[in-house]
């Protein structure tokens, strides 16, 4: 299993900022890992020889002269390397913030799985650099300085994740087709993984990282259409060598080496050894196209109360395109038999005591109203409005990619005769 997950508020919620909730398409969305991920630990080799229960075990020898007759201990260093070639389709969800004024773009909470959480095959080896020492039973020199490699066969490795670990700002330019933006993001993430390095491990999963690197993201957002799609790339090398990140140790783990003056044995030893540091090199490739499942309406801010008790309420039906022209609203929690009508405008304001009245105007200037089509509230103190498309007030026109605050304002005896505003809905049009 791969994660994705930038984390961490990218962007200021400002009047102009838009959020929108993707989900990947798992068909065409692909993430590959390829990389070497060493070990390095450091510690000593000693014979499996034990005077009462392995008499007649090999024993380990210091240098060319050393006693014959001890069982020494040989200082070493240890890197134990994972080869890892992942990839497979991507499935998930993240959270993008497009602010239209600034330009800004960034990628909030991105996770993504691929390879449907299955596991897959590492290969696994070994490289030991020692002092020269001696063994006996059987008798072999092992010259030092020399790194031995040694294949171990295959481990295990499942749940690799990129974390990102700060906020990632980026920008979104026309891209010259009308709706779409080209995106251009780096993300500052952590790798991690878990391998199960089978007996060598103990049989216990073995978490590697976190590991730190620079993700870019190169892509087109596609704001005009009604699924506001989004096609990314990544291709990022990655060449890393940090302090040891977690706890590894090995503690008289059985190791045989062969022999080398004269070949033809096996030396019986026992490892002992922690992890110092860790190194990656490899790469990250990943093809991410994802379609947003909501944000094209989104609450700009809230009502005060009214005579009513409760701040008067504004949804949406229908869809924001502008082909099909089946935009509506409703406004419920009105008072009763209420007169008012709907505003909107392409920008926000905060303005309390709107019109003399108790409400907070939430739209900009130039603000545009439908006093031609005045709603009543009737008993149920609910109003429901369908805009017009071919005659929006003052030859305005929704277009693709843009968006729209509206509010109703409406006429209210709390306990005096004035008015209030309802909640306030940013709507962004698309095809």
């Amino acid at each position: 299993m791969i994660r994705l997950v930038f984390a961490s508020a990218v962007l200021t919620a400002g009047a102009s900022a838009q959020s929108f909730t993707y989900s990947l398409d798992p068909a065409l969305s692909d993430i590959s890992v390829s990389a070497n991920v060493t070990l390095d630990l450091t510690g000593d080799l000693k014979g499996v020889f034990d005077s009462t229960a392995n008499p007649g075990g090999t024993r380990t020898i210091s240098g060319l002269f050393g006693d014959p007759g001890t069982n020494a201990e040989i200082p070493l260093s240890l890197g134990l390397g994972i080869d890892l070639n992942l990839g497979g389709a991507g499935a998930g969800s993240f959270t993008l913030i497009y602010d239209s004024q600034t330009g800004e773009v960034g990628v909030d909470e991105l996770f993504t799985t691929v390879g449907a959480g299955t596991t897959s095959q590492a290969d696994l080896s070994v490289t030991l650099q020692y002092d020269t020492f001696r063994t006996a039973s059987p008798g072999s020199l092992f010259i030092g300085g020399i790194p031995l490699t040694l294949p171990l066969g295959a481990a295990t490795a499942s749940e690799i994740t990129l974390v990102q670990s700060a906020p990632a700002v980026g920008t979104a330019s026309p891209s010259g087709t009308p709706g779409v933006l080209d995106v251009e993001l780096v993300v500052p993430v952590d790798l991690s993984l878990v391998v199960d390095l089978g007996p060598l491990g103990g049989g216990a999963p073995t978490p590697v990282g976190p590991i730190p690197f620079a993700l870019p993201i190169s892509g087109a957002f596609d704001l005009g259409a009604c699924d506001t799609r989004l096609d990314a790339v990544t291709s990022q090398t990655i060449s890393q060598s940090i302090p040891s990140p977690f706890p590894l140790s090995f503690d008289d783990l059985p190791l045989d080496l062969p022999t080398i003056l004269p070949p033809g044995s096996t030396a019986n030893l026992l490892l002992t050894a922690g992890l110092d540091t860790l190194n990656l090199d490899g790469a990250v490739n990943s093809t991410l196209v994802a379609t947003a499942t909501d944000g094209r309406v989104q609450n700009v801010c809230f009502a005060l109360p009214n005579s009513t008790g409760f701040g008067a309420v504004m949804a949406t039906n229908g869809s924001q395109s502008v082909a099909n022209q089946d935009l509506g609203f409703t406004v419920s929690s009105l008072p009763q038999d209420s007169f008012g009508f709907l505003l909107m405008s392409q920008n926000e304001v905060t303005q309390p005591g709107f019109g003399g009245g108790q409400g907070t105007l939430c739209i900009g200037e130039p603000c545009f109203r439908f006093s031609n089509t005045v709603q009543n509230s009737g008993i149920l103190g609910e109003v429901a409005f369908a805009p017009d498309f071919g005659n929006l007030p003052m030859g305005q026109q929704f277009i693709e990619a843009e968006s729209w605050v509206f509010q109703y304002w409406f006429r209210d005896a709390n306990p005096q005769p004035t008015s209030n505003t309802s909640s306030a809905l940013r709507v962004t049009f698309c095809r």
